[in-house]
C-alpha cells in the first residue's frame, strides 16, 4: 500500500508538473521568437530537458551521452589566464543532477545515494579542489568567477558517475547504455574520416576555433579500448563484424589526428589489451603484420609529425636538446613548464594555488600538483587507484561476456589514460572525463546488481532442491 501511495503521488505530481513547465517552454520560446536572446533559449531548452530528466532518466542519460562528443560549447567568459566555456552537455547534466534531487526528496522509490568503494576518495578529492581554490581566492591568485566554475565542472563529472550508480538496477540497462556509447564512438570515427577526406583539420565536432587533437586522440584510445573489449567477448557475431569493421576506420583517424599523447596511450592500451585476450597468437601476428607494412603505408602528415617532435629547426630558440636530439618548441615549452611547477610548489606545498591559479599547465599531474598542492595530487592518485581496484573487481564479477569484455576494454582504456594524463589534462577534459565516469559508474552499478542476482539464483537452487526432497 505504502509502494502504491507513493506511486500515486508520483502520478499526481508529474500531472500537475508537466503543464506548468510546458506552459513556461511555450511563453519562453515565443519571447525567444520575438525577441531573439540566446539566454531564453537556453531556458527553453532546460526547461525542456527537465520534463524528460524527471519523467525518464534513462533517456537522458542516452540524451547525456548522445551530447558528449556531438555538442557545442559557448564562451561565457574570459580570465586573464584561460578562457571559461559551458557546453550543451554541462548544461544537461547540471538539470539531470537538480531533477535527480527532485526524484529523491519526493519519491522514496528511488532510495538514498549507494556507497561504492569511489566515495571516500571523491569527496576527498572534490573537498581538497574547493579548499585549494578558496585559499587561492584569499591570497589573490584565483578569480572567483573562474575558479568557481572550474571546481563545479570538475565536480560535474562525479554527479554523473553517482546518477549512474544509483539509477541503474537492471543488467539490460548497463547494455543499452554500452550500446549508445558504441554508436556515439562510431560516428565520431565516420566523422573523422570526413574530415580527412575533406581536407580539414580531425578533431571531435563542434572543437570551436582551434582543434583539440589530444582530446580527440584520448577519447578514441578509450572508446576503442571498450570496442574492442566488447568485440573479444560478445557472443554476437553480428556485433563483432561491426566493430572489427570500425576499427581500422578508428586507426586512421587516430593517425590523422596527429595526437602523440593518443598514440602513446594507444600503445598502452594495447598492451593490457594483449594480456586479456585468450588469443595472443592471433592477437599479436595482427599486430606484427600492421607493424611490418606500417612504415610502407604511413600517412605523410604523421611521418611529418614524428620527424617534427625530434628534429624541429633550432632557430626557433627556448628549445630542449637530449643528445643528437632537438625536441620541438612545443614538447620543450611543456617540460619547461613542469620544471617551473617543480621549482613553484614548494611556496604552496599543501593545498597549491587553487584551481585556475597558477595559470595553464600541459599534464594532468603537474598540473594537480601546482593547484591542490602534494595532498590534492594524493588525492587524485588514491581516486585513479581506487577505479583500478574498482575494475578488477568488476572483472570478477562480470557473468555476461558482453559486460565483461566491456569491463577489459575500459581497465585497458584506463592505463592508456592514465598514460595520456602524463602530457595533457585527461581527467578534466570534458569529452574524456564524461566517458570515462560513465563508464567507471557501469562497473560499480553492475557490482551492486551482482550480489542481488546471486542471492536470487541461490535461492532459486535451493526451492528447487527442498521440492525435489
Amino acid at each position: 500500500m505504502l509502494h502504491s501511495s507513493s506511486r500515486d503521488s508520483r502520478s499526481a505530481f508529474v500531472f500537475l508538473l508537466f503543464p506548468v513547465i510546458l506552459v513556461v517552454a511555450v511563453a519562453l520560446l515565443y519571447q525567444l521568437i520575438v525577441q531573439e536572446k540566446t539566454m531564453i533559449l537556453f531556458a527553453t531548452i532546460a526547461a525542456l530537458f527537465f520534463i524528460i530528466c524527471f519523467s525518464s532518466i534513462r533517456i537522458s542519460l542516452v540524451l547525456l551521452i548522445f551530447s558528449m562528443l556531438l555538442s557545442p560549447e559557448i564562451e561565457v567568459a574570459q580570465t586573464v589566464k584561460r578562457e571559461v566555456t559551458v557546453r550543451f552537455d554541462d548544461l544537461l547534466l547540471f538539470i539531470m543532477t537538480i531533477s535527480w534531487l527532485v526524484r529523491m526528496a519526493l519519491f522514496s522509490d528511488l532510495g538514498v545515494i549507494l556507497k561504492n568503494p569511489l566515495n571516500k576518495p571523491i569527496i576527498l578529492y572534490s573537498s581538497v579542489a574547493v579548499v585549494s581554490t578558496v585559499l587561492g581566492t584569499m591570497y589573490g591568485q584565483v578569480n572567483p568567477l573562474a575558479g568557481t566554475f572550474f571546481v563545479l565542472k570538475m565536480i560535474e563529472y562525479f554527479f554523473l558517475f553517482t546518477i549512474i550508480v544509483n539509477y541503474v538496477r537492471e543488467e539490460e540497462h548497463i547494455h543499452q547504455l554500452l550500446s549508445v556509447m558504441l554508436i556515439v564512438f562510431g560516428i565520431i570515427c565516420l566523422y573523422g574520416v570526413v574530415m580527412i577526406l575533406t581536407g580539414g583539420d580531425v578533431s571531435a565536432p563542434f572543437e570551436g576555433e582551434e582543434a583539440e587533437r589530444n582530446t580527440l586522440g584520448g577519447y578514441l584510445v578509450l572508446m576503442a579500448s571498450v570496442a574492442a573489449g566488447v568485440m573479444i567477448s560478445t557472443p554476437s557475431r553480428m556485433e563483432r563484424i561491426l566493430i572489427a569493421s570500425f576499427l581500422p576506420v578508428f586507426f586512421a583517424v587516430l593517425l590523422f589526428s596527429i595526437s602523440r599523447s593518443g598514440w602513446v596511450s594507444g600503445i598502452a592500451a594495447l598492451i593490457v589489451l594483449f594480456f586479456f585476450t585468450k588469443k595472443k597468437g592471433c592477437f599479436f601476428t595482427v599486430i606484427l603484420i600492421v607493424f611490418l607494412i606500417f612504415p610502407f603505408i604511413m600517412p605523410d602528415v604523421v611521418e611529418e609529425r614524428v620527424s617534427y617532435t625530434f628534429a624541429q629547426n633550432a632557430h626557433f630558440g627556448g628549445q630542449i636538446q637530449i643528445g643528437p636530439f632537438l625536441l620541438d618548441t612545443s614538447t620543450s615549452a611543456r617540460l619547461f613548464s613542469y620544471k617551473i611547477v617543480l621549482e613553484q610548489v614548494f611556496k604552496h606545498p599543501f593545498f597549491g594555488y587553487g584551481i585556475t591559479g597558477f595559470g595553464f599547465v600541459d599534464g594532468q599531474y603537474f598540473r594537480v600538483l601546482i593547484e591542490m598542492g602534494i595532498i590534492g595530487l594524493g588525492a587524485l592518485i588514491w581516486l585513479l587507484a581506487g577505479v583500478h581496484n574498482m575494475i578488477r573487481k568488476g572483472l570478477k564479477k562480470m557473468q555476461s561476456p558482453r559486460l565483461h569484455g566491456m569491463a577489459v576494454g575500459f581497465y585497458a582504456g584506463f592505463w592508456g589514460m592514465v598514460m595520456h594524463a602524463l602530457s595533457a589534462n585527461t581527467f578534466i577534459i570534458v569529452r574524456i572525463a564524461e566517458p570515462f565516469w560513465c563508464l567507471a559508474g557501469l562497473i560499480v552499478a553492475y557490482y551492486h546488481l551482482t550480489p542481488a542476482e546471486s542471492n536470487l539464483h541461490v535461492s532459486e537452487e535451493t526451492e528447487e532442491s527442498s521440492v525435489q526432497k
